[in-house]
């Protein structure tokens, strides 16, 4: 099997889980809404409709409020526990030198192959070539 048809199968099966994640979406938000109009209907079987109306609002109010609030601090923790992209980079980078230090230490040799490299890099990079 190669890359590219082990690739278009993790392809497929992303799309099933996206298909399959709006679906459960659709139906829960249908399950929802008819959650809250039965809880109007029976509000409004004790009460006028107005007021059953008015207590229908502030309950689903209420629940978006909290569920802000409980989104914010998943939110919150979430963004505390990622370290920054920055410090990856710099990590990374300070690993990459004390790499280069120590071959470069143990074979002085080396740094002077590395510099040539390093050279011819930077001369192919940024030369004007015409094409």
């Amino acid at each position: 099997m190669n890359f590219w048809s082990g690739l278009r199968g993790e392809v497929k099966i992303a799309a099933l889980w996206g298909l399959f994640a709006v679906a459960v979406l659709c139906i829960a938000l249908g399950g929802t809404l008819f959650l809250v109009a039965a809880f109007y209907i029976w509000l409004a079987r004790l009460l006028p409709a107005a007021a059953a109306a008015a207590i229908t609002g502030v309950v689903m109010l209420g629940l978006a409020v909290l569920t802000g609030w409980a989104g914010q601090a998943v939110l919150r923790r979430r963004r505390r526990a990622q370290p920054s992209l920055l410090a990856a980079f710099g990590g990374g980078l300070g690993l990459a030198a004390r790499f280069l230090g120590l071959m470069v230490r143990n074979d002085p040799r080396k740094a002077i192959f590395l510099s040539v490299i390093a050279g011819a890099l930077a001369e192919y990079i940024t030369s004007d070539r015409k094409s």
